[in-house]
């Protein structure tokens, strides 16, 4: 009988052994699979994030690489009747009337896109440049700063509007902008010239001699 009840309590410990060993398998397993689980969700929600980052980073790309395109036509439409600037505000230009209007009236589109398109550009550095621009532009044709020397005037404002074209211009091409430099201070005695530094040989127009 003794033989009986100890091979039953074996038996019982055994099974008893077997139970416990397959509960604590089991819980480890749902522990691992958890855990597993939590790492795949989290992973995946790091991957959501990063993908949604990118997204946006590139359509802000996208869309100031085309705010700046339409910013850079602007200051074609100024370039073209750059000489008329500082006739502007006079009642007898120096050049014809109509290229006084004409200037005039991209003057007015340069600092519209001030307003519009420039604020869908991300970087600061950028938008300083532009306003910088449209300033010195507001100086020369309706306050005659600088009006000592209209070459002088004209020069310096072709000078530093080429410079934002080279700022505009890495915009959209996603590179670095030229390096800060102050802009021109127009009623100066200095007769030369305000020039960007380096300026690249294909922004040197041979029409104006500069």
């Amino acid at each position: 009988m003794n033989n009986w009840e100890e091979l039953a309590g074996q038996t019982g410990s055994a099974l008893l052994g077997t139970l416990i060993g397959g509960i604590i398998s089991v819980c480890v397993a749902r522990w691992q699979m958890s855990k597993s689980i939590t790492a795949q969700t989290e992973l995946a929600a790091s991957q959501h994030a990063a993908a949604i980052t990118l997204t946006r980073q590139q359509w802000e790309r996208q869309r100031s690489a085309e705010a700046a395109q339409r910013l850079l036509e602007r200051l074609a439409g100024l370039y073209a009747y750059l000489p008329s600037l500082p006739d502007i505000a006079l009642e007898c230009p120096t050049l014809s009337v109509s290229a006084r209007e004409q200037c005039s009236t991209a003057l007015a589109a340069l600092r519209h896109g001030m307003q519009t398109d420039l604020l869908a550009i991300q970087g600061a550095e950028v938008r300083d440049r532009y306003c910088t621009l449209v300033k010195l532009g507001f100086d020369v044709a309706w306050r005659g700063v600088g009006q000592g020397d209209r070459k002088r005037q004209i020069r310096d404002v072709r000078a530093y509007l080429r410079y934002v074209q080279l700022t505009l211009e890495a915009v959209v091409d996603d590179a670095a902008p030229p390096p800060h430099i102050e802009p021109p201070v127009l009623d100066r005695q200095d007769d030369n010239a305000w020039a960007p530094p380096h300026l690249p040989w294909y922004r040197h127009d041979p029409a104006d001699g500069s």
